[in-house]
C-alpha cells in the first residue's frame, strides 16, 4: 500500500545502513585476554559504562584502564601503552562497515533525495562506533545527524526522535523511522507519531540465532525486504 510522501525519512545507522555481521573481522583475542584480566570483570566494567558511553563522549581507553585497575592490574607504562593499542584495533574495526557500504543502499538514499525528500540518522552509538561516518559516502547524503553521545539521548526514549524532528523543522506526523528494530527503537517512533518500517535486507541475512530478537523487535512493523522496498512504499513522484 502506498503511503503519502514524507518530509523526512530517519534512518537508523548499524544493520540499516550500515552492518557489523559477517564481516569476518580478524579479533585474534579479546581485550580482556590481550590485558591478562578476567573477562567477567572486563564485561562487567563494559556495561556499567554502557549507558554513559551512549549519551556523552566516553573515550574508550577509560574503560578499559576502569576495567585492570577493577582486576588489580597496575597501569605501567606497557599496559598503558597496550590500552593505546586495543583502543585503536577497536576503531579501526569499527571503521570497516563504512568501507563496504551495499550499493543498493546508496542508490536507495540518492532516489530519496532526488525525490526532493530530506534525509535524517538518529543513531545510538558511543564516540569510537562512528569515527569513519564523516569520510563513509553517507555523511554527504544527509541533512542532518543525530548520534546519542553527542546529544545525550537514546533511543527509544521520546527525546531524542522529538530533537531530531526539532533540528530539521518538521512535525513527527511529516516523518517516517526506518531501522532493523535494535533499542526498541521501531515503537520509540512510533510513539511520537512517525510511522516506521523495519528494514530486513540486513537482519534477513543473519544467522538464525542472531534474528530471533530482531524478528522479536519488529513484530507488529511492516518489514523492507530490501532498500528498494522503501521506494516502493512510497511509489513514484
Amino acid at each position: 500500500m502506498l503511503v503519502p510522501q514524507p518530509s523526512v525519512v530517519f534512518f537508523d545507522l548499524f544493520e540499516t545502513l550500515v552492518t557489523e555481521i559477517g564481516l569476518g573481522l580478524s579479533i585474534r583475542e579479546t581485550p580482556a585476554s590481550r590485558l591478562g584480566i578476567d573477562e567477567a570483570i572486563y564485561r562487567r566494567t563494559r556495561r556499567s559504562y554502557h549507558h554513559k558511553g551512549m549519551t556523552r563522549e566516553v573515550d574508550y581507553r577509560e574503560i578499559l584502564a576502569r576495567a585492570c585497575r577493577a582486576a588489580g592490574l597496575e597501569l605501567t607504562d606497557n599496559i598503558r601503552s597496550l590500552i593505546e593499542e586495543i583502543s585503536a584495533d577497536r576503531v579501526r574495526n569499527k571503521a570497516v562497515p563504512f568501507g563496504g557500504i551495499d550499493g543498493s543502499v546508496l542508490d536507495m538514499l540518492r532516489q530519496l533525495r532526488a525525490r526532493g525528500i530530506r534525509l535524517g540518522l538518529i543513531s545510538n552509538c558511543s564516540v569510537e562506533e562512528v569515527t569513519a561516518w564523516q569520510t563513509s559516502p553517507l555523511a554527504a547524503m544527509f541533512d542532518d545527524v543525530v548520534f546519542s553521545y553527542q546529544v545525550g539521548h537514546i533511543k527509544p526514549e521520546p527525546a531524542i526522535y522529538r530533537l531530531a524532528c526539532r533540528r530539521l523543522g518538521i512535525s513527527p506526523a511529516n516523518a517516517i523511522f526506518v531501522g532493523d528494530g535494535g533499542s526498541d527503537e521501531l515503537r520509540g517512533a512510533v510513539n511520537v507519531g512517525m510511522r516506521a518500517y523495519a528494514a530486513r535486507w540486513y537482519v534477513d541475512k543473519w544467522p538464525e540465532k542472531l534474528r530471533k530478537s530482531a524478528d522479536s523487535a519488529a513484530t507488529g512493523f511492516a518489514g523492507l525486504n530490501s532498500p528498494a522496498a522503501l521506494l516502493s512504499v512510497l511509489g513514484q513522484r
